[in-house]
């Protein structure tokens, strides 16, 4: 997935980027893509980038598909994993059902702390452009 932004703050190393949305995003506005939105990154050290430098900025697709399998796989077979335990033992759907409920929601906020911490999710600037 490629992107178009701009260069906003270089500090300590790390780069805040400013992605405008794209056209058709815009129309939609179903999802965060269809606003500005400001990321940070490592510095690209052969790229020399500065304060209103505009770039190409990408997350290959396999990174995308891990992102989408820690957010949604993951809590996905909480979700079904827990509600299957807690039946085995309970037999009691609506226990088994809240069981899972919570289980999810703790996966949600072990996750969240983990993509705090790490950072193999985000992209890199592919290319800067001319002004």
């Amino acid at each position: 997935m490629k992107e178009q932004g701009k260069v906003i703050k270089t500090e300590n190393g790390k780069v805040t980027i400013e992605i405008s949305p794209k056209e058709a995003c815009t129309k939609c506005c179903s999802c965060t893509a269809s606003k500005m939105r400001h990321i940070v990154i490592s510095e690209e050290k052969d790229k020399n980038l500065s304060i209103g430098d505009i770039i190409e900025y990408e997350i290959p697709s396999s990174q995308m598909l891990k992102i989408y399998l820690l957010l949604y796989g993951i809590p996905l077979v909480v979700f079904v994993g827990a509600i299957l335990a807690v039946y085995a033992f309970y037999a009691h759907p609506l226990i088994s059902f809240f069981a899972g409920l919570a289980a999810t929601i703790l996966s949600y906020i072990i996750i969240g702390l983990f993509i705090r911490k790490a950072s193999w999710y985000l992209g890199s600037v592919c290319a800067k452009k001319p002004q």
